[in-house]
């Protein structure tokens, strides 16, 4: 006896050995994957564990189906799901059902993922087998201990001679710039904030990340600007056992200064001024820790038990660089970034990849620009200056849009390996966040390789 599960794609009937059938899903959420075949819809995050999705509409005919229904399967040992527009159910087969496939009309669906055909009460039925998928998707992965991928080298780390790291970011029509040396991360302005009684009238209230308390705090009214409705961001700085967030309406960028080029100012406020974009916007550089009285602060912190756990939990992260190239959500680590900057005139190279938008002097030393999303081949309209430059690579990234800077813990970064359709060279490894998003790893190393650069140092000789 066939034990099998009968799932509808289209006006076709098919079905699946129900032992290998792990659960049927209502599919809330994908995320789109870099450099996917064409029926791989994206990964899902499935109780904290990420699953790649097949499309069977894509695989079978090229066509994509509308569907929120999944059946998740153990193929090979690999976790996959596949989208169906419809689970019929489980059914038991007798063998003699089963006919040869040159008895019947496959209409024009992948031969060599059907395994067999049944007919059963004048219907045809399409056994599928997607163990040839898995095969095609492991053939040139490369794994490496994740260790070796995700914790980097010191060199990678060392601190820049000479240039001090800052987040420019905007308050109202006012830009600041705070050293990145306090930034813990920068996060999305929570939904709930909840208020603190008898508290200063700049303590907009207190909101949870990831279990900890953190005092949320109006940089607008601390510094008297009139208030903007927009606050999009939220800056999260660390300074001894206090955690304070400062609600910001965004965040431009991330650049490393020569400190000598700063003007310096006496005042409580701003320490000093940066000036950005040839003189055409200025930033004021303040210390977080002259504007705000941390000792205040801290009594709605919690107790000592539970500094040294949020202590801990700092010990434990690592921080990112987060970004949007098209509709994909990614990150670098953040001492693989030198900065993150907005370019205008990049200068073409002829005879360089489609990818290659041409090249950038940045403070007299050249970097290639690379558009990121044709780089990955990702499918979108969507154009940015925002640029992302790398630290000991000539290489500037063009993504679609900054997230800011993100911390997490070790647990939650799993290894990009094992998952049919994943391109695991491009990727360090992948993120699952608390709010059940997938954030992608991009191993730049990989994703940028050095015939890349070498080519296009060939094409400016040329044309020189």
């Amino acid at each position: 006896m066939l034990n099998l599960t009968i799932f509808r794609v289209k006006d076709h009937i098919f079905a699946y050995e129900t032992e290998s059938v792990l659960e049927t899903v209502k599919v809330e959420r994908i995320f789109r994957v870099p450099k996917a075949p064409n029926y791989i819809v994206g990964v899902l995050n499935l109780r904290n564990k990420v699953i790649p999705l097949i499309d069977m509409g894509s695989l079978l005919w090229n066509e994509k189906i509308k569907s929120d229904t999944a059946i998740i399967l153990n193929v090979k040992g690999e976790t996959i799901g596949i989208l169906v527009d419809k689970v019929i159910g489980i059914t038991q087969f007798e063998e003699i059902n089963t006919k040869e496939k040159e008895e019947v009309s496959v209409e024009g669906i992948r031969e060599d993922i059907v395994k067999s055909i049944i007919e059963k009460d004048g219907t045809i039925i399409f056994v599928v087998d997607l163990c040839s998928i898995i095969e095609v998707s492991k053939k040139g992965s490369r794994k490496l201990p994740k260790k070796e991928k995700l914790t980097g080298t010191k060199e990678n780390i060392k601190k820049r001679e000479g240039l001090k790291g800052y987040v420019i970011f905007q308050v109202a029509d006012e830009w600041f710039a705070v050293k990145v040396d306090y930034v813990r991360e920068i996060v999305n302005y929570p939904e709930h904030v909840s208020p603190i009684p008898k508290s200063p009238d700049y303590v907009e209230g207190v909101f949870l990340l990831r279990g900890e308390k953190i005092v949320l705090v109006s940089l607008s009214k601390i510094m008297g600007i009139l208030p903007s409705k927009k606050k999009d961001k939220v800056i999260v700085f660390k300074i001894g056992n206090a955690v304070i967030g400062t609600a910001v309406d965004c965040v431009k960028e991330i650049k490393w200064i020569q400190e000598n080029s700063i003007l310096k100012l006496e005042g409580r406020i701003s320490e000093g001024v940066i000036v950005l974009d040839g003189g055409s916007r200025l930033a004021s550089t303040i210390n977080i820790q002259n504007i705000l009285n941390f000792e205040d602060i801290e009594t709605v912190i919690g107790d000592d038990e539970e500094k040294e756990k949020a202590e801990t939990e700092v010990k434990n992260m690592k921080s990112f660089v987060r970004f949007n190239v098209g509709n994909i959500d990614m990150a670098i680590p953040i001492e693989k970034i030198k900065e993150v900057i907005e370019v205008e005139d990049v200068s073409p190279v002829p005879g360089t990849p489609q990818y290659v938008k041409g090249m950038y002097n940045l403070r007299n030393s050249v970097i290639v620009v690379i558009d990121l999303k044709k780089k990955l081949e990702i499918n979108t309209e969507d154009d940015s200056n925002r640029v992302i430059v790398l630290e000991n690579m000539p290489v500037g990234l063009v993504v679609t849009k900054l997230k800011g800077i993100l911390r997490t813990e070790e647990e939650n970064i799993q290894p990009a390996e094992g998952m049919a359709g994943v391109e695991e060279s491009l990727l360090e490894g992948i993120i699952k966040t608390e709010k059940g998003e997938v954030i992608f790893i991009l191993d730049i190393d990989k994703a940028i390789e050095e015939q890349d650069i070498k080519l296009i140092r060939e094409e400016l000789v040329k044309n020189d």
